[in-house]
């Protein structure tokens, strides 16, 4: 009864270091990565610059993907002039989560291999993958949130001593209400590095585990049930991609003033 079943390797929970330029490890993560942004650069070059008034099947795709990232973003922010502004980062987020996912969800891709090694992993299943976009996204959120309340602003945002002052020249009770705000602003602080570690490891979780499931699957039986897994599993990534820029996106929103 072998031939029911496909034999792979459980993947690892860290990336495989395929071989070393200059000293410096290139992981199948890494070739993955890579190999995404090389696409993302070919689609550009010879499609979207390419772009007509009369749509051909391919931009009329294209165009439906912007369309309903754009409608995401806006129904989050509910601000035009934000929606445009975070755009291109949230989109490029979105896209770049996707194709790792379904990279890491296509049937062939764990069996090839290099010196015994799996040459391409999804990215959002390595952890420094995630954390690095966790961290990004979040450093994109500061920057923006500087730019909009200023820099004294936005410090204000978490040390309130100003409220402090201001409480205590209105009452002493006032004041002491304004020393507990100061606190919970610092609160505030350990929550937006809580947040790296939050999303970054529930991307990395559940696309890990559903690679792990996929592998086991796989081996109880090779086709029946891994077609139902392998297309929960194309959904899935999709999914995953629109949480993790959703949550980023209402990061964001939090982060800036109100605007229309």
């Amino acid at each position: 009864m072998n031939f029911l079943q496909i034999v792979r390797p459980i993947d690892s929970i860290s990336s495989e270091t395929i071989f070393t330029v200059a000293g410096f490890k290139i992981n199948n993560s890494t070739i993955t990565t890579f190999l995404i942004f090389l696409l993302f650069v070919g689609i550009c070059y010879f499609f979207i610059r390419s772009f007509t008034l009369k749509p051909g099947k391919v931009q009329v795709v294209i165009e439906m993907i912007y369309e309903a990232i754009e409608k995401l973003i806006f129904q989050i922010t509910k601000s035009k002039t934000e929606t445009n502004l975070i755009l291109p980062f949230i989109g490029s987020l979105l896209l770049f989560i996707s194709f790792s996912n379904l990279i890491g969800s296509l049937p062939g891709i764990p069996n090839i291999t290099f010196g015994g090694k799996v040459i391409f992993r999804a990215p959002t299943s390595d952890f420094s993958v995630t954390f690095a976009l966790a961290v990004a996204s979040l450093l994109v959120i500061q920057v923006m949130s500087i730019k909009d309340y200023g820099i004294f602003g936005y410090i204000g945002r978490f040390i309130k001593i100003k409220e402090v002052y201001l409480g205590f020249r209105q009452g002493f009770m006032t004041g002491l209400l304004s020393i507990v705000d100061l606190f919970i602003g610092f609160l505030d602080i350990i929550g937006e590095i809580a947040r790296v570690i939050s999303i970054s490891l529930r991307l990395f979780g559940n696309i890990f585990a559903g690679m792990v499931l996929t592998t086991v699957v796989f081996g109880i039986m090779a086709y029946v049930a891994p077609s139902f897994l392998l297309i929960m599993g194309l959904m899935f990534a999709i999914v995953q991609a629109v949480v993790f820029s959703a949550l980023v996106t209402v990061f964001y929103s939090l982060s800036i003033k109100p605007k229309q």
